[in-house]
């Protein structure tokens, strides 16, 4: 049988990966890259993940192509995308057009923009037969089928170091951005790094995400962060290879709600997830979650470090998200749907 994966962005991809080395052992498969995975396109950030992907993945394909004409879509038993949306740069609706087996597209995120009635009723049956979901609480629809986040099951094999204070920054606020709460010298302030340093002997972190609009703009963003940040010993970064290692290097991660931020909170990490700084999807049931404000701030992590796992939290959220056992789940799923014809 033969199944055609569809690949967009990194960020947004590298969550399903996981699955191609196992469905490659019983099954054969091509790849079709497009929007920021082709080559075509320019890397947005510093560091171009798009090679990782090629060194860790390239040999389980028969045939990888940027494309579409190179692909003949009613030869394939399962066409799954990375993503659900239908945008301009993606036009997943013509390909769903021309398929003949079923078609799965894959959550964008974690925000309530993707994962809701009304978006979803869209994409059925135009752009996909079944999408995947992160867990039990997206499930609106019977066609909304839980996986969870592949991606973040091998976290489990990495020692935890705490090496590190790790902050995830969404939108710095010398910028245009649709949220209330942007990553400014207040919010920095809040965070009380200085103290948090001085504490624990630990440098300070801070993840930019690498955005198709700030490609020409990262040192202004860097420079950016250098005028308002507090004096501490600090790193900035923005691509980097392996998020797992990163994540599990962390003592404490601040940050804005995204996908991300599950895979502190699956390793018991405290974890702090700034309100209004990022959709907040289902992370209103998080208990980490708090205002922008220092003595919460300050009182809720005194709190996660004491109790820092939110096991409910993960079970209503992340399919296989306590055991780490995502990548079997989103595998059994396309298993049920290739042969469920």
């Amino acid at each position: 049988m033969r199944i055609l994966y569809i690949l967009s962005q990194y960020r947004v991809c590298e969550r399903i990966l996981p699955t191609i080395p196992v469905m490659s052992n019983k099954y054969s498969l091509d790849c079709l890259l497009i929007y920021q995975m082709s080559d075509h396109h320019r890397w947005p950030g510093n560091k171009d993940l798009r090679s990782s992907f090629h060194d860790d993945y390239s040999s389980f394909f028969n045939k990888i192509s940027t494309t579409n004409t190179d692909f003949d879509f009613t030869d394939y038993d399962m066409i799954i995308c990375d993503d659900n949306r239908n945008t301009p740069k993606t036009k997943l609706n013509q390909i769903y057009n021309q398929k003949k087996g079923v078609m799965i597209g894959c959550y964008h995120g974690a925000g309530e923009k993707w994962n809701n009635i009304n978006f979803f009723r869209e994409g059925y049956k135009t752009v996909w037969d079944k999408t995947f979901v992160m867990g039990k609480k997206d499930v609106k629809f019977d066609y909304c089928l839980p996986i969870g986040i592949p991606s973040n099951d091998s976290i489990k094999n990495y020692k935890r170091q705490e090496k590190h204070i790790l902050v995830i920054v969404n939108f710095l606020a010398n910028r245009h951005s649709p949220f209330k709460i942007n990553f400014d010298g207040k919010l920095f302030d809040n965070l009380d790094l200085p103290y948090l340093q001085n504490k624990h002997k630990l440098p300070i972190v801070i993840k930019l995400k690498s955005r198709d609009d700030e490609s020409n703009t990262q040192q202004k963003n860097i420079d950016y962060l250098r005028d308002i940040l507090p004096s501490v010993d600090y790193k900035i970064i923005v691509d980097y290879k392996d998020n797992n290692e990163l994540i599990s290097n962390s003592k404490i991660v601040f940050t804005a709600p995204s996908t991300l931020a599950y895979k502190p909170i699956q390793l018991c990490i405290p974890t702090i997830i700034i309100k209004d700084s990022g959709q907040l999807g289902n992370f209103g049931d998080y208990k980490g979650l708090v205002s922008n404000d220092k003595i919460k701030i300050s009182n809720k992590l005194d709190e996660l470090q004491n109790e820092p796992a939110d096991i409910n939290f993960i079970e209503q959220n992340v399919a296989g998200g306590v055991n780490f056992s995502s990548t079997s789940i989103m595998i059994n799923q396309m298993e049920r749907l290739l042969y469920d014809k």
